[in-house]
Order: structure tokens, then C-alpha cells, then sequence
């Protein structure tokens, strides 16, 4: 077991882990947006519409500029689900493809198989603590490959996934998904890392989110 940084680091090395890579590897970050009006809709009863759209546009900005200004990261390329999606992605200046479903598994697929690089790192929307430290912390944890990396959320799902190749499992995002990522990168025979840092563990689902993070959200923040 290896331990590392704030929360700390657990390793787990399958019998096949595969051959030691260069540090010196390409990642392309995946961050998937659905589409506004679908967003967040556990914060139905504490924002309207236009307030939920609003709040993931912003966190969305913040996590592809975040990824983007992260030296261990290659491109960015968000996935989105409407045209507001992608006018933020240009905004950003980030490469972006629109999702051929609602469905963010088959989303983040989509995008995997659009990408080149020796690694995929894929950051959910919703990070508001997000930071470039955070970034370079599970690129780091990826340094040996073949490799998969779980940088797991408070309630057990993923903040970040880093898959070295790219597309080493499939994306499995949802309800227990860290333990998820972890099983399938033993299945395949690969190094498995699960990693804590305080900027990918805590995302924005439930309304206490909205007052614990007031001061970085804004108006939502004080509903």
C-alpha cells in the first residue's frame, strides 16, 4: 500500500501489471457536460432552472480551465450535450464533440475513441475546489503503466479516472463507481491506484453542497 498527499493513496498491483512507462506521456483530459437544462436535477426544489444551468456552466469553466493549465495534461476535449455545452467549450478554448447520448457512459466512450494520446483523464463537471495540484497528483499516481487511477468523490463515485491506454476499461461512471473503475483495471491485469486529494472529492449533488461551497458558487450558495 502506498499513501500519499492529503486523503492519501491505496495500490493495488494485479499479477500481469504490464511494463514500466516513461513519465513523459500524452494525456488528454475528457470532461463531459449534459445538457444545461438536465443538470443537476437532485437541485431541483433549491434552484430553477436557469440558476442549475447557471451553476454548471460555472463549474464546468472552472474544471476544463483548471485541466487545461495543468502541465501533465496533453488537450482537453469536453463532451457536451447542447449548443450552450459547446459555447463554452469554445470559450474555454478547449477541443469539444457532442455527446451521442444522454447517457454519460456512453458519452465519455464516444469521446475516448475521438482522442489520441498514451492516456485518458477523465474529470467530472462538478468540482468547484478543483486545482492544477489536483491534476498533476493522479497524473503522477499514473506515472507507471499500464495504469488505472480513481480519484474517488466523498460518496464513493469518481472524481477522476485516469486509464493509461486510454480506453485500458470502460467507463463506469455512477452510484459505488470508484470500487467499479478499481475491480475492472484488476480484471484487465493492470496497476490500480485509488487516490484522495481535497479538490476531487467533494463534487456538487445535494443541497448541502450548495452551502458548504457558498463562498466559491455565489447566489446558488445561499438558497
Amino acid at each position: 500500500m502506498e499513501r500519499a498527499g492529503d486523503h492519501g493513496a491505496e495500490e493495488s498491483r494485479a499479477s500481469c501489471a504490464g511494463s514500466i512507462y516513461s513519465a513523459q506521456v500524452s494525456i488528454t483530459a475528457i470532461v463531459p457536460l449534459k445538457a444545461l437544462h438536465r443538470s443537476k436535477q437532485r437541485l431541483a426544489g433549491h434552484l430553477d432552472d436557469g440558476e442549475r444551468a447557471a451553476l454548471m456552466a460555472r463549474l464546468f469553466t472552472h474544471v476544463v480551465g483548471v485541466c487545461a493549465a495543468a502541465s501533465a495534461i496533453t488537450d482537453v476535449c469536453a463532451v457536451v450535450g447542447d449548443e450552450h455545452g459547446a459555447a463554452l467549450a469554445r470559450g474555454a478554448g478547449v477541443t469539444w464533440l457532442r455527446e451521442p447520448t444522454a447517457e454519460l457512459n456512453a458519452a465519455v466512450a464516444h469521446a475516448t475513441d475521438r482522442i489520441s494520446g498514451d492516456a485518458s483523464l477523465v474529470v467530472v463537471a462538478d468540482l468547484p475546489r478543483l486545482t492544477v495540484t489536483d491534476i498533476d497528483r493522479v497524473a503522477a499516481a499514473g506515472a507507471v503503466g499500464p495504469a488505472v487511477v480513481v480519484a474517488r468523490t466523498h460518496d464513493g463515485g469518481t472524481g477522476a479516472l485516469l486509464r493509461r491506454p486510454a480506453d485500458v476499461i470502460e467507463p463506469a461512471f455512477g452510484p459505488a463507481s470508484a470500487a467499479a473503475h478499481l475491480a475492472a483495471g484488476q480484471r484487465v491485469g493492470v496497476r490500480t491506484v485509488l487516490l484522495s486529494t481535497s479538490g476531487l472529492v467533494h463534487d456538487v449533488d445535494r443541497a448541502g453542497d450548495l452551502h458548504r461551497y457558498a463562498g466559491i458558487l455565489g447566489r446558488p450558495g445561499a438558497t
